[in-house]
């Protein structure tokens, strides 16, 4: 009987479905009480204000389009503002993904067992990256661009080349489901523009596919139709809400030069750790990649077979559409991104997907050879070594997590990626605490320390939460930075030593005289540079809280601390210009 071994449970399923059960108990206390990455945190600040009635853009500078504004906003509203929260929300969006995965091949008679061994290195994978990763754009849009593929896969399934079959399709019902998969791929579209790479690789394949021109035609028409729709939806809001003019502005006069110097974070260095991150999961593009190419090529090489039954043939188109947007999204990651970590988990698991439907139909034909289970092998070492849920320490941890909420503690020891010293920076919030401060009255100078605004409930000094950032990234807009802070109500402003040029342990010295705060090696010509000139009133290891003094000062360097050539640099241009405009 036809799909019969996709149904068929074995020994072997139990097994897979105890480890699939194993892995999520072990793994979801830890993930939830881990913290979130600062993205996140600035994203639910622009939620909070955008439903205080502020201003996206305009009272909150943002670079990207709305779309995970409005989604903050969506959740913040159902969950609440805790961390635990988002991230329990988060695991909800990445299992409806990763079931959407699972079942992708089943049409390839994937057996159930198979599936399972897909979601157990789907959800490992998951949880085997740092918190940088998750609760991002990149991996919130597969949720919507998978459940799109599928709308794509019933949609060529109707307008497939058997006439006989197609002839019974109303245009009526082509055009419904194609305006349904527009908004699909519209909704990914306003959180991430990139998903639209993969998107247009899997019409395109569909083309190449059906061949029937005059309902591609109205098939086209219906997803246009269903993308301009929410995208008129998104820009009335931000029209009524008085965004759009400050939209337009940061799209057109920020946007260029802040993606321009995006583009300079490929460097050796920067990806060796990626790969360090990453492994050892990302070799597996190295596998994917040529088996979607296969995939590609058996379908063209076999289509005009009239022998091959219907599920066989209708398989085979399955892998070729999930080739198409994993090699569109491999494409758009790594061409036309950046190299955070956070851009690149769905393709990872659209490549297990790729290589999970491969080996699940050769182990189900039994024709496995010795070189795919020797390397299969490896893979499981290799992973099961460096899989954080099988580190003891962090296994020890698992009974408080299910017990207790996050708090400081918990994070600094569950953290996958060391950006922040959360005791150091608990100290820090402690004191601010005792200063009774107002809304505007904090500036937190490096994106590092976004944590601070919400746990003390203050909104930030300036619309520039992430000015370190916008500081380096934006160096032309640098007047419209500085008038910001100089026309702010700041009482104090918090600075990230680490995060601001100096390494580890410049930044953890102490210095021999007890009347230095600041550590050893701290510039000592910043007379006069914005912030790192103002006294220093409370330190905790890596972490300085200036009190302001008026006037503020200049800018000195980029964002980071200056080194005293630089000072000296800046103090002879301003002479220099000084005397210049004396002559003149």
């Amino acid at each position: 009987m036809e799909g019969q071994p996709a149904r068929q449970i074995t020994g072997l399923t139990w097994i897979a479905l105890i480890i699939f059960f194993l892995i999520l108990i072990l793994n979801i206390p830890l993930f939830i009480r881990m913290p979130l990455a600062t993205d996140v945190v600035l994203y639910d600040l622009q939620a909070q204000m955008a439903l205080d009635d502020g201003v996206l853009y305009k009272d909150m500078f943002e670079t990207n389009l709305p779309g995970i504004v409005w989604l903050h906003m969506l959740v913040r509203l159902v969950v609440g503002m805790s961390s635990d929260a988002i991230r329990i929300v988060d695991l909800i969006i990445f299992s409806g993904s990763a079931s959407l995965l699972m079942l992708w091949n089943r049409r390839n008679q994937l057996s159930i067992t198979g599936m399972l061994w897909i979601g157990i290195a789907l959800f490992s994978f998951y949880f085997s990256i740092s918190e940088w990763s998750h609760f991002q754009r990149d991996t919130l849009i597969l949720l919507p661009a998978l459940a799109a593929v599928w709308l794509r896969r019933r949609q060529v399934d109707q307008l497939i080349e058997n006439n006989q079959i197609a002839a019974k399709v109303s245009l009526a019902s082509v055009w419904g489901w194609a305006f349904l998969e527009g908004l699909l791929w519209a909704i990914a579209f306003w959180i991430k523009p990139f998903v639209a790479v993969p998107a247009l690789c899997v019409w395109i394949g569909s083309l190449l596919i059906v061949r029937q021109s005059k309902k591609l035609l109205v098939d086209f028409s219906g997803l246009l139709l269903g993308g301009l729709v929410l995208g008129a939806v998104g820009s009335y809001w931000m029209w009524q809400n008085g965004a759009w003019p400050a939209f337009y502005e940061t799209f057109t006069e920020w946007n260029p030069e802040y993606v321009a110097a995006r583009k300079a974070g490929w460097e050796p260095l920067r990806f060796a750790q990626f790969l360090y991150r990453f492994y050892p999961w990302v070799f597996l593009h190295l596998i994917a990649v040529p088996l979607a190419f296969v995939a590609i090529r058996d379908y063209w090489k076999n289509r005009g077979n009239a022998e091959e039954d219907s599920l066989a043939k209708s398989g085979k188109r399955d892998s070729v559409l999930l080739a198409l947007m994993y090699l569109g999204w491999v494409v758009q990651s790594f061409a036309f991104q950046h190299l955070f970590d956070y851009v690149h988990p769905p393709s990872l698991l659209l490549a297990i997907t790729v290589i999970g439907g491969y080996l699940g139909n050769r182990f189900q034909n039994r024709s496995l050879n010795w070189g795919w289970k020797s390397g299969l092998a490896l893979f499981l070492m290799m992973a099961v070594l460096v899989f954080p849920g099988f580190k003891p320490k962090r296994m020890l941890l698992w009974k408080t997590c299910v017990w207790n909420y996050s708090n400081a503690e918990l994070k600094s020891q569950l953290a996958l990626l060391v950006q922040v010293d959360w005791n150091d920076l608990d100290a820090v919030k402690q004191f601010l605490q005792s200063q009774n401060l107002k809304d505007g009255q904090l500036h937190c100078y490096n994106s590092t320390l976004v944590y601070l605004y919400p746990e003390l409930s203050v909104k930030p000094a300036t619309r520039f939460v992430f000015f370190d950032s916008v500081l380096i990234f934006c160096p032309n807009h640098r007047k419209e930075l500085y008038t910001a802070v100089n026309e702010s109500q700041q009482k104090y402003v918090v600075t990230d030593l680490i995060d601001s040029g100096f390494t580890r342990e410049m930044a953890l010295a102490i210095s021999p005289d007890s009347k230095q705060i600041t550590p050893t090696d701290y510039p000592a010509s910043l007379r006069g540079a914005y912030p790192w000139s103002h006294p220093v009133v409370f330190r905790s290891g890596r972490y300085l809280v200036h009190k302001i003094e008026r006037p503020l000062g200049k800018f000195v360097g980029a964002g980071k601390i200056p080194t005293e050539a630089q000072v000296k640099e800046y103090y002879r241009q301003q002479k220099k210009q000084k005397q210049a405009k004396q002559s003149g």
